[in-house]
């Protein structure tokens, strides 16, 4: 090998041991000692008329080393609809990595909508950024499709960045811990209206979690 080749072959590893230090926080004197607060269980009231319900278990070995990840049925009763809320927090570099368009595939779901992009406005005035797909898994019974919105926010701003591991990577610093929410609902015909439901509940559970994590930094 020549030396300039070596030379460059060492830079690169180097280089590449760097980032992976700062997407694990090896180096950084305000390390996780915990994952993140469970917002998701501040949830007491009704998000618009969404209840909040029960929780499901998650299986430990599938929640990646420093993050934590809660999950949570929310149902209207009027319509007779429910959605399912995820919520992880933990490591920036780690919790931005792991996103549906992988995780879907690798549990038998198969992308059946280019993923897009929707701002929609919060009840506080402000906006989010989602991320949103369809997942469609087909059994011996029958088909489903599901349709997931996901998102980031570290400071109470919801976005949704082309490349969120270089996003947040950059600010981990001042924002140690983020979370990412997920939205997922069941899709049918009738969903498929201009007034989504599921759409209107993101953006106010959106801006209630905000609220937590200001009362968070607040406290």
């Amino acid at each position: 090998m020549k030396t300039s080749h070596f030379l460059l072959a060492v830079v690169l590893f180097a280089a590449g041991g760097v980032v992976h230090g700062m997407f694990t926080h090896r180096w950084s004197a305000t390390a996780l000692e915990t994952a993140g607060d469970d917002l998701l269980s501040k949830i007491t009231e009704p998000v618009g008329e969404w209840k909040p319900g029960q929780f499901f278990p998650i299986n430990a070995g599938d929640v990646p080393k420093k993050t934590e990840t809660v999950s949570r049925q929310f149902a209207h009763e009027k319509a007779g609809r429910t959605l399912v809320v995820s919520l992880t927090s933990g490591v920036p570099g780690i919790v931005a990595a792991h996103t549906p368009d992988v995780c879907y595939l690798g549990s038998g779901y198969k992308l059946k909508s280019a993923v897009t992009k929707e701002t929609v406005p919060m009840p506080d005035g402000a906006t989010a950024a989602f991320y949103v797909a369809d997942f469609q898994k087909t059994t011996a019974t029958g088909s489903e499709t599901v349709r997931v919105r996901w998102a980031w926010s570290a400071d109470g701003t919801w976005q949704a960045p082309e490349y969120p591991r270089l996003f947040f990577a950059r600010r981990q610093l001042q924002l140690p811990v983020l979370y990412k929410l997920y939205v997922v609902n069941t899709v049918d015909e009738t969903d498929l209206t201009k007034a989504d439901p599921y759409r209107t509940f993101a953006a106010a559970l959106a801006s209630r979690l905000s609220g937590e994590m200001t009362s968070q930094r607040g406290n």
